[in-house]
């Protein structure tokens, strides 16, 4: 089993790599990410599909660089895939060739079908559980489609059409803004009409770089864009700016990044006038894509391409990682959702809740490895940076400050309010943030014991063959979100 793997994508306007750990089976983490500018499709489009020397050149010089970050951490297996440009090119052989003979790096030039499945196989595996979507993946040269339906791919597309080759056929020389716009609108007459969907899955740069200002904006919370979901209409006003700016001067005071300037006009032009065609109203931004795609395709080749059913991917790496008493952990779990059930009556949250409480249970102490002291707030900063693949933004939030405070404290007003667009109702938090308290405190002296709860007339009773003289103590100087008592009852064997 290859324990690091190397993805590198070949993209019309960036070459990128990534490097996958794998800490089980199933679970992995990303240890390096590299990102190198080549712009190989530059000058191609205007000359029929050529890749110039420049761009190859430049390309060549990130791939021997790539190498040697290969050999250094010690890859295990590495697959490399190009895309659009390169597989447009009347010269492709020559480029391939020489990257094999001299780097002695097999380049695999996917269609454009294939690096879609790329994208929605990322998609329909690394984000909440999409049953009706459309990925859409804006490249530099072309822009990928993959129709989701009740969970599974059914469809993928590729149109040429790409943020460079708009760039150099209506802007370079004498930028002709109606003309780009008649031809995307030719170009997207060849998605069939079931590619319609209220939900957008946005892969690639651009949609990307429009979500990473949405958030500035709005002032989001969090930082990470894998996983954000907004509404259109809502930011529609954003994207008519960036069409409408006249020079580099007008994006920057929008708002958009160094790295952007030279395409984000091509993609926005591009990425509205999708939205329009495919009747959208909802964005959710996939952090991952093409180079993710690769690697599942790999790891989960005897598993039909997805995860076992209730698998998450964070919450098993974070463990495998951190967690060094699993069997501890989901014990705590375990009793976590026996309370919650016992208490059902009095908290009156919805089940669906469980999860997060699951959750937040088996990771409650994953930043003990980093320190003993404070491990609750390493434990926040771990999973609020980590836990990405599979949940919510809002699902992410509340495990983290479930985690923080699993303590003898609530939820402090100043962190509710922090995330408070991405909250539940405050008393959900703290009931939540007390059970898992409550649980841990069950377990003070780390022998698992075997309890039995039940509720009535405002008591909690615990029934244990064992005296809890540390859980007593503990239980003690816990915060309740109601008032009520707890009892523990000794069962003599």
């Amino acid at each position: 089993m290859a324990k690091r793997t190397a993805i590198i994508d070949i993209g019309s306007n960036s070459a990128r790599m990534v490097v996958y750990e794998k800490s089980s089976s199933y679970a992995f983490h990303l240890i390096k990410e590299v990102k190198s500018r080549v712009r190989i499709g530059e000058g191609a489009y205007n000359n029929g599909g050529i890749l110039q020397d420049e761009p190859m050149q430049r390309a060549y010089d990130a791939l021997f660089e790539f190498k040697q970050i290969i050999k250094s951490l010690k890859c295990n297996k590495t697959f490399c895939v190009a895309t659009s440009a390169i597989r447009d090119a009347p010269n492709a052989n020559q480029f391939v060739k020489k990257i094999k003979r001299e780097l002695n790096i097999n380049i695999k030039i996917i269609d454009g079908p294939k690096e879609a499945y790329y994208g929605a196989l990322a998609s329909v595996n690394l984000l909440k559980p999409l049953n009706d979507a459309i990925t859409v993946d804006i490249g530099g040269g072309s822009t990928e489609f993959g129709r989701i339906k009740n969970g599974k791919i059914i469809e993928t597309i590729s149109i040429d059409l790409g943020t460079v080759r708009l760039k150099e056929l209506f802007f370079s020389k004498n930028p002709n803004l109606k003309r780009a716009q008649n031809y995307i609108n030719e170009k997207l007459k060849q998605l069939p009409d079931f590619f319609n969907s209220e939900c957008i899955v946005g892969i690639g740069g651009t949609i990307r770089a429009f979500c990473d200002l949405i958030m500035k904006k709005i002032e989001y919370p969090l930082e990470t864009l894998h996983g954000f979901e907004y509404e259109i209409d809502e930011h529609r006003y954003i994207l008519k700016q960036i069409i409408e700016s006249k020079d580099r001067n007008d994006l920057k005071k929008i708002g958009i990044k160094k790295d952007r300037l030279d395409t984000m006009k091509e993609g926005c032009l591009i990425f509205n006038s999708i939205i329009n065609i495919l009747n959208a109203s909802k964005v959710i931004t996939n952090g991952s894509g093409v180079r993710e795609g690769v690697y599942l395709e790999d790891i989960l080749r005897s598993s039909n391409k997805r995860f076992p059913a209730n698998f998450k991917i964070s919450v098993k790496s974070l463990s495998d990682r951190f967690v060094e008493d699993k069997k501890e952990n989901l014990y705590i779990s375990n009793i976590s959702k026996k309370l919650f059930d016992s208490l059902s009556y009095l908290h009156n949250i919805d089940p669906k809740y469980k999860l997060e409480l699951e959750v937040a249970a088996k990771l409650y102490n994953v930043g003990r490895k980093l320190s003993f002291y404070q491990e609750h707030l390493h434990s926040f900063y771990f999973i609020i940076n980590n836990l990405n693949y599979n949940f919510t933004h809002e699902q992410k939030v509340l495990i983290a400050l479930l985690v923080k405070y699993h303590t003898k404290k609530l939820p402090s007003y100043e962190d509710v309010m922090a995330y408070k667009k991405l909250l539940p109702n405050i008393k959900i938090v703290n009931w939540l943030s007390f059970i898992i308290s409550l649980a841990k405190c069950l377990n003070s002296s780390l022998s698992k014991p075997k309890l039995e709860f039940y509720y009535e007339n405002h008591t909690l009773t615990i029934k244990s063959s064992q005296k809890l003289f540390l859980a007593k103590e503990c239980i003690k100087k816990l915060v309740k979100p109601a008032s009520f008592a707890i009892k523990i009852e000794i069962i003599n064997n």
